[in-house]
Formats: structure tokens, C-alpha cells, sequence
């Protein structure tokens, strides 16, 4: 995990993507214990306020669970986790759509280049 100290998104922000999409691609699974905020912090050299208030928002969105004494906790719900990784794609091929429209192509052009990706994907 990484973050950009020049960046334009706010820290913690950054964070809560990366978190996301550690659990949305399985880096970090259901019910695994996640890195203690003092621990992620010292990691990625920012401050503990920071972690704690994406590690907080991730407990909103019930991403994460806290266990008292323990740590906080990937969920177990399911149903969070493939409502995570459906977020994450339609946002992924949002902004590729979002591209392929600022090249000025046709119709045609985009659909033939979504269909060739596809079949790549699929090889």
C-alpha cells in the first residue's frame, strides 16, 4: 500500500481505495485482521489520525468490523464485499468509457475495441 503526498485526493481518501481494493480482490478476505492503525501508519509514514479516519469510514460502510480489544476485521457479509467489487468495476469502466469518448470515436470504433478487449480477457 501506497499513497501520493503530492496528490490531489486527500490521504485518507487514498487509503480507503486501497483498502477497498485489497478486500474486493481477495488480498485481504472475509473475517482476515487488518493491519492496527498505529502499525498501517507507521507504514506509510502519515499520521494515525489519518488511518483512523478511513479505517472509521470503512466501518460505516461496514466494510470493516471492529472487535473490541481485538482489532478491526474485514467483514464476513457477503453481500458487502460483491457490492464492493461491482462498485469498483463500474467505476473502473466509467472512466475507461469516459476515454474512449474524449478520443472522439465512433460508435462502431468503441464497440470494436471493447469487443476485442473482452475476447483478450477471455483468451
Amino acid at each position: 500500500m501506497h499513497v501520493n503526498y503530492d496528490g490531489n485526493r486527500p490521504i485518507y481518501q487514498q487509503i480507503i481505495e486501497q483498502v477497498e481494493y485489497w478486500i474486493a480482490s481477495n488480498h485481504w478476505q472475509q473475517n482476515e485482521k487488518v493491519p492496527s492503525v498505529r502499525k498501517l501508519a507507521e507504514n506509510l509514514e502519515v499520521n494515525p489520525t489519518t488511518i483512523q479516519r478511513a479505517y472509521s469510514l470503512l466501518e460505516q460502510e461496514e466494510i470493516l468490523v471492529s472487535q473490541r480489544g481485538i482489532g478491526k476485521f474485514v467483514t464476513d457479509k457477503t453481500e458487502k464485499i460483491s457490492d464492493l467489487r461491482l462498485r469498483l468495476i463500474e467505476t473502473h469502466l466509467t472512466a475507461f468509457i469516459t476515454q474512449l469518448r474524449k478520443l472522439e470515436l465512433t460508435q462502431n470504433e468503441r464497440e470494436h475495441i471493447i469487443e476485442k478487449i473482452v475476447r483478450s480477457a477471455n483468451e
